[in-house]
């Protein structure tokens, strides 16, 4: 069922969720057993040798540190890191006594007492303060409903930038299907049709949503986020649709446009997605019968001048309706287009 949070007459989400304390050690061993999930956008280590240190020094000078944010996978039964990998990372690196480029983890611009020091070289009896330091956690139920945990992680997340949804996706829905979506987007033929770079996931998204229409149109209610969730969700290792069924249906279409109409088609044209799930989810229906490079091409000069196909990208087109008559329009267009 899709959720939307913003018409739904009850927004409330279902979210079990229960606090837990771990001392310091414990979380540095979880890390090196590889017991959390850490999404790819937050893998980057990003604080600065000092505010790595401060953090260390608040630990060390015994006050209370923010909570963790953790959600316990239900696949996996690990714990994914909503917020909080910065801090989980400190804890590794110092332990380990280096930074990921290899410079020495030592304490700077703390305390003169703690100031050079090495987790090696610390006291004895700091080093087991330490150790026992508990920094308390927020886990969320491995119950959690799907639609819950996604609007969570949106709030949550502090990484310094707002994420987008497939980001979220890719890191709530991980699995075979996500790493299929990130395979796809690294083909050769796909980065020179789409024509841009794009660190965020949002060609991934495209890609999404063109298989997500094109294999499961008839449940789309008309929030294409939920959508997306779900069918993200559902076939999140490939169990309902194959990666050979995807492969074939999402190359033979973007193969067909590179060598009919061109690395340019999607180039410079107004209302990207609009245009690309339009074009694809016709080629995805006339491959099943063959389609004519003839035909498409004037179809194609047809349909990028045609104004009234440009009205559906309007913001308040987006019901299922909408979206149904212009894929109609789309599809007897191309029909009654002559050679």
């Amino acid at each position: 069922m899709n959720y939307d949070i913003e018409t739904t007459a009850s927004p409330r989400l279902e979210v079990e969720y229960y606090g837990a304390d771990f001392p310091v050690d414990a979380l540095v061993k979880r890390m090196e057993e590889e017991e959390f999930i850490i999404p790819d956008f937050q893998r980057k280590y990003v604080w600065k040798e000092e505010e790595a240190s401060r953090f260390i020094e608040t630990l060390l000078l015994g006050l209370p540190s923010p909570a963790l944010f953790l959600a316990k996978d239900k696949f996996s039964k690990k714990y994914l890191v909503i917020d909080g990998q910065q801090r989980l990372k400190t804890l590794q690196y110092f332990f380990q006594e280096s930074f990921p480029d290899g410079k020495l983890f030592k304490l700077k611009s703390v305390v003169p007492q703690l100031d050079g020091l090495t987790y090696s070289t610390l006291p004895s009896s700091e080093r087991r303060e330490l150790d026992n330091a508990i920094i308390h956690c927020i886990i969320i139920s491995e119950n959690y409903d799907p639609r819950g945990i996604f609007y969570l992680f949106e709030r949550l997340n502090t990484t310094g930038t707002r994420l987008n949804p497939q980001e979220i996706r890719n890191a709530i829905y991980h699995g075979t299907f996500s790493e299929l979506l990130q395979d796809l987007s690294r083909n050769e033929t796909w980065r020179e049709l789409y024509g841009k770079e794009d660190i965020r996931a949002n060609e991934q998204e495209h890609i999404l949503r063109f298989l997500a229409l094109h294999f499961d149109l008839e449940n789309y209610s008309g929030n294409m986020t939920n959508f997306l969730n779900q069918f993200m969700l559902k076939n999140k290792d490939l169990d309902i649709i194959s990666e050979k069924e995807i492969k074939n249906i999402f190359f033979n279409a973007i193969f067909f446009l590179q060598i009919c109409i061109g690395s340019e088609v999607f180039h410079k044209k107004p209302k990207f997605q609009i245009l690309f799930d339009s074009i694809m989810l016709l080629i995805a229906q006339e491959l099943e019968v063959g389609l004519d490079c003839s035909k498409f091409k004037k179809f194609y000069e047809l349909l990028i001048n045609d104004k009234h196909f440009w009205s559906f990208a309007q913001p308040s087109n987006t019901t299922r309706k909408n979206l149904i008559t212009r894929l109609e329009y789309v599809s007897e267009l191309y029909t009654n287009t002559n050679l």
